[in-house]
């Protein structure tokens, strides 16, 4: 069986057919669309976790500078005399910084081994997503002249 076609057609038909199927598929179909919503919607929320995270650190590393500047400034405002120093426990807090509180404890190592050797440990604590925070530093003071080491009980 022979099938005659007319140079002239050849064209036409092919032409018409490629304009039918390409018809077909010029849209999206709506699985493809809620495709494409679904991955921006978890690339959005993990950029929303992330950026959280980042101001939680910002927020930390704030909060630390600040108490490390207060735990200087407490030695400052409040010097430990190595001529009075004895075995207290003082606190306060900052009129200016709110939020922040100081407290400082000074103990005697070893009364009998090593008279006048004092731990002094000075902290700042405040409030941070509810909880309480603090940093502290921890200084070995040593005075073996002060009052308290020489006084006779």
């Amino acid at each position: 069986m022979f099938v005659f076609i007319k140079p002239a057609h050849i064209g036409i038909i092919a032409g018409q057919r490629m304009k039918k199927i390409t018809a077909s598929k010029t849209g999206m179909t709506l699985i493809e669309v809620l495709i494409a919503l679904i991955i921006l919607s978890v690339g959005v929320s993990s950029m929303m976790v992330a950026m959280s995270r980042c101001l939680s650190v910002v927020r930390t590393a704030r909060n630390l500078n600040v108490s490390r500047n207060l735990l200087r400034r407490v030695d400052i405002e409040n010097p430990i005399d190595r001529k009075t120093i004895e075995e207290t426990t003082d606190s306060g807090d900052f009129e200016d910084v709110e939020g922040y509180t100081w407290e400082r404890e000074i103990l005697m190592v070893d009364e009998e081994e090593r008279p006048g050797l004092f731990l002094v440990t000075t902290r700042i604590v405040w409030s941070e997503r509810g909880r309480d925070t603090f940093e502290e530093i921890t200084t070995y003071k040593y005075a073996p002249d002060a009052e308290s080491v020489t006084k006779e009980f």
